[in-house]
């Protein structure tokens, strides 16, 4: 296995080799983990060690990178993309820079379609065609303007017409702020089909009646086809207090508004349950999400904690049990159990034949989507975002270990990415901020 320092993710080209302070110097290129001052920060969780011998990208002016010696003058901002030369110490967890680049930020075309998360707010333009629509919605900020090419499903007919919970099929550039310039766009209300209401009451029972003494049979855990009434409660009632608060405090504003009668309403609750090895969470489509007692455990803060829940409670609001499948392919009652691990528990995967596309991409989309989503939920609840990926990262191996030791999984490395490009680069907190 490389070293922590040597990854190549998500168009981030790492050249590296297992280094120490004896080999010719490598280079990696990471994200920011921990960034204190423009001396103090951290890329992949490895200290970064600068001088004023370091050679730090300044800028880049047409074309070529101006250099200035010492540390970086700007300080770094979590998830910044940096590329390093200079020396791992593997022993000591540091890495001794020559020279420090600033690695740019990959715009390009996104498309997706999630529901609205949030109100939509009015961008004044200057236009007489009138102002922009500013829509939240799949972890980006959307901005429909005069250009887009809008398709209506009744009874939306108009941009004043859209309001947070309805659907939007989008494609569009993001820009330098995190936001992405609609090209086209289809809107209209949520529409919950008779197979996902099916779906969803399959999935509904009380999870605090389950029998301590219920067990997984070895044949269904061995085949990924868990029953989800065998999982007993954690009888720990600070714990579930906790977890129980944090939830809660995540569930959109749109969502606790909604009356009990519209049928896009979703009945949130969250069980601490006895998780048999687990280190993830699952989400049903009735709302139940249930957590591991030994994933609260692991969890440093609040913030974490919000996270792993944030990230199961975006996985219901996007449909992700149910809206990839064939319009003619409705989960029958004895797949749910399996289907419900697959969709919503980090590791797990659909069947090919049920989603269609790879397993490997199908995956990589839903916990990317859920990951970004998960990021507004926190931010709105008052959590620190840039513990997200610390909390995957803490549950990316079987026993607890010092992150130090740990590897960074995909998911941690994706949330990383997502909070240099949509959250904490300049232009991208600037439009935060707005």
């Amino acid at each position: 296995m490389l070293s922590r320092a040597c990854w190549f993710y998500c168009g981030l080209v790492a050249a590296c080799a297992v280094a120490s302070s004896a080999q010719e110097r490598p280079a990696f290129t990471g994200y920011v983990t921990r960034a204190a001052s423009n001396s103090d920060f951290d890329v992949n969780g490895v200290r970064i060690l600068c001088d004023a011998k370091t050679l730090s990208e300044l800028d880049i002016v047409r074309g070529m990178r101006r250099m200035v010696r010492g540390c970086p003058h700007d300080a770094p901002y979590v998830g910044q993309a940096l590329v390093l030369y200079g020396y791992l110490n593997e022993k000591a967890n540091t890495y001794d820079t020559i020279r420090i680049e600033k690695q740019p930020i990959q715009l390009g075309e996104i498309s997706g379609s999630a529901v609205i998360d949030a109100p939509p707010v009015q961008v004044l333009n200057g236009s007489p065609q009138g102002p922009d629509l500013m829509i939240r919605a799949d972890g980006y900020r959307i901005r429909i303007t005069g250009r887009t090419k809008i398709e209506w499903n009744q009874p939306l007919q108009n941009l004043a017409d859209v309001k947070a919970g309805d659907w939007i099929k989008y494609n569009g550039d993001e820009d330098a702020a995190g936001v992405v310039m609609a090209a086209s766009a289809r809107i209209g209300p949520l529409v919950i089909p008779s197979a996902e209401e099916k779906l969803r009451k399959e999935t509904e029972y009380d999870p605090t009646a389950v029998p301590q003494d219920a067990k997984q049979g070895r044949l269904r855990s061995a085949l990924a086809s868990y029953d989800l009434t065998k999982f007993p409660p954690y009888l720990d009632a600070a714990m579930q207090a906790r977890v129980e608060k944090i939830g809660i405090s995540l569930i959109p504003a749109y969502q606790r508004e909604l009356p009990d009668s519209d049928p896009t309403k979703v009945n949130f609750r969250f069980q601490v349950i006895e998780g048999q090895g687990f280190l993830g969470a699952f989400a049903l489509p009735s709302g139940i999400i249930l957590i591991p007692q030994q994933v609260v455990e692991r969890m440093q803060n609040d913030s974490q904690l919000a996270a792993i829940l944030a990230d199961r409670i975006a996985c219901v609001l996007e449909r992700q049990s149910y809206r990839d499948l064939p319009p003619s392919r409705a989960l029958a009652a004895s797949e749910v159990g399996a289907a419900v691990v697959a969709a919503f528990v980090p590791g797990g995967y659909l069947a090919e034949s049920m989603i269609g596309g790879t397993r490997d991409e199908k995956q990589a989309s839903v916990a990317e989507q859920s990951g970004r989503v998960s990021l507004d939920l926190l931010k709105d609840a008052g959590y620190d975002i840039d513990q997200a990926p610390i909390a995957w990262w803490l549950i990316a191996t079987n026993k607890p270990k010092p992150l130090t030791k740990v590897d960074m999984p995909d998911r941690a490395i994706y949330l990383y990415r997502i909070l240099g490009e949509s959250w904490n680069s300049p232009a991208a907190a600037a439009q935060q901020s707005r």
